[in-house]
């Protein structure tokens, strides 16, 4: 797809979440919620509550500490209180122990970031700093425009603390649940419950520590002498790993997911779309760490031949000579390699083969994948922005049965080639296709209504998003009209379109 231009990433807003534990040694858990299937970000995924640093957290933190003094701290902390007691209810009481707030105080609380700060200056509410540990601190991938840098913080609620409560109206989670690492890590691997990376990793750190003799208290007590910053293992599910890579794409998107898929020794890598050293740089780490625990790329596949996902060979080249995979139509792009098309399965010795479906609607010879894993999908959906179906070698009505096609599969989960995973598949496909049908009946019922000319067309079928770029919009227009020329509801000549006649009128 292109040519666009190469866009900057934009900085990471900062954010607190919460890890409450409670319980005994020996029978520790963990609070998590189910977020609510309607939130953005990770619907339908299990999180620990929390959420952004507002402008009053930081008016308050400059108050505390004065305008140079590090007050990113205090922000956080203030933050960490004011969500902890806005989703779940609790708070410390004047006796020590840790309570559900009455409502009305938290219906108050819940006006707004202002109205917590109000409260702490007011004494109506409190923290206390000493009772939280930072344990970890993740930077959200590129995959979406918003990005958070988050500090994680660890609160022991002590033995016996009480059931968090949903909030007065709306709630981001629609259940909470006192979760074992161990319990959620393994329902994760099983497709049963669903995570994001961050979670995932921060889980098996963990597992990993405590298995070796230590209890959970003590891991996060460890984990808080040094927290672990920096760039972590993106795991969509078992066995699917995310690289972004930095491409020229079609915006709000600034990256191309990557995958490397496989949970054996065989690994197969998709869309390595690398153009520059900082692409090449972020694939060869990779590919060296795997290699080193004894794992090696057996193929790679292309889902099809636009350059936001072929990038440069060459440089490819240079880190990995494997078998190269791909419809003729990709490969001719390429330089040649083995031919895959429909029904082709594609076998890591993982006990989870990889089903090849044809999607050419964005492109010829475009090719999704499916697994009890998911759907890896290409570029026929997306989380973020919109998928286009450029005129010059796009096909609309092929495009449109594809993901009908792929909604009928009912997958597990969504892994697109921009944007985060989509725990909700099937909802996704089916709306992005009715959007899609909306806007062909628009462009017919412009043709019907004797509009024959592209650029009039266009605007009547685009007046309902009057943002769209006049050349999207006239790009989308025509492909539209040539899917309905090929479904035999328009007829085209020099550049004239008009209806023909139905036998229902």
């Amino acid at each position: 797809m292109g040519p666009y231009e190469r866009r900057a990433v934009r900085p990471p807003r900062r954010a607190s979440s919460a890890i409450l534990t409670r319980g005994k040694p020996g029978s520790i858990r963990m609070l998590m919620g189910l977020r609510h299937p309607d939130v953005p970000v990770f619907p339908e995924f299990w999180a620990f509550p929390g959420g952004g640093v507002s402008k009053d957290d930081v008016e308050y933190a400059k108050r505390s500490l004065g305008p140079n003094g590090d007050t990113q701290s205090i922000e956080s902390l203030v933050t960490l209180f004011r969500e902890i007691v806005e989703e779940t209810g609790f708070s410390k009481s004047e006796s020590g122990e840790w309570v559900v707030v009455p409502l009305s105080l938290r219906k108050k609380l819940m006006e707004g970031a202002g109205a917590w700060i109000e409260a702490l200056d007011n004494g109506i509410a409190s923290m206390d700093a000493s009772e939280a540990s930072m344990v970890t601190e993740r930077t959200t991938p590129p995959l979406a425009p918003v990005r958070y840098t988050n500090r994680f913080y660890h609160i022991h609620l002590g033995e016996n603390s009480p059931e968090p409560e949903q909030p007065p109206g709306r709630s981001e989670f629609t259940e909470f649940k006192w979760w074992r690492p161990e319990e959620i890590l393994e329902q994760w691997e099983q497709g049963a419950a669903r995570m994001a990376p961050p979670q995932v990793t921060f889980m098996r750190d963990i597992v990993d520590r405590y298995e070796a003799g230590r209890g959970i208290l003590d891991v996060l007590s460890e984990l808080a002498d040094k927290p672990s910053i920096g760039p972590h293992k993106i795991e969509f599910a078992p066995g699917v790993e995310c690289l972004p890579i930095p491409t020229a794409t079609l915006p709000p998107s600034t990256h191309t997911n990557c995958f490397i898929i496989g949970q054996g020794d065989e690994l197969l890598l998709v869309d390595p779309a690398i153009r520059d050293e900082e692409g090449h740089a972020i694939i060869a780490q990779r590919l060296n760490e795997l290699e080193s625990s004894g794992k090696r790329i057996k193929a790679i596949l292309y889902t099809h031949r636009h350059t936001d996902h072929i990038g440069d060979r060459r440089r490819i080249r240079e880190i990995v000579d494997a078998e190269v995979l791909g419809t003729p139509e990709t490969l001719a792009a390429i330089g040649g390699g083995t031919v895959i098309g429909e029904g082709d399965v594609i076998d890591l010795g993982d006990n989870l083969p990889w089903t090849v479906i044809e999607t050419p609607g964005h492109c010829p010879g475009m090719v999704s994948l499916v697994s009890k894993s998911g759907l890896l999908s290409a570029d026929n959906v997306t989380m973020i922005g919109t998928i286009l179906v450029p005129s010059s070698d796009g096909d609309m009505h092929q495009y449109m049965n594809g993901l009908k096609r792929l909604s009928d599969l009912n997958p597990n989960l969504l892994f697109p080639s921009h944007g985060p995973v989509c725990a909700a598949p099937r909802r996704l496909l089916l709306r992005t296709l009715e959007h899609r049908m909306e806007r062909h009946s628009k462009v017919l019922n412009a043709v019907k209504g004797g509009l024959n000319r592209l650029g009039d067309i266009a605007v009547s079928a685009y007046k309902d998003a009057p943002g769209a770029p006049e050349s999207l919009a006239r790009d989308q227009t025509l492909s539209h009209l040539r899917g309905l020329v090929k479904e035999g509801l328009v007829h085209e000549e020099g550049g004239v379109f008009t209806a023909i006649p139905t036998s229902g009128g």
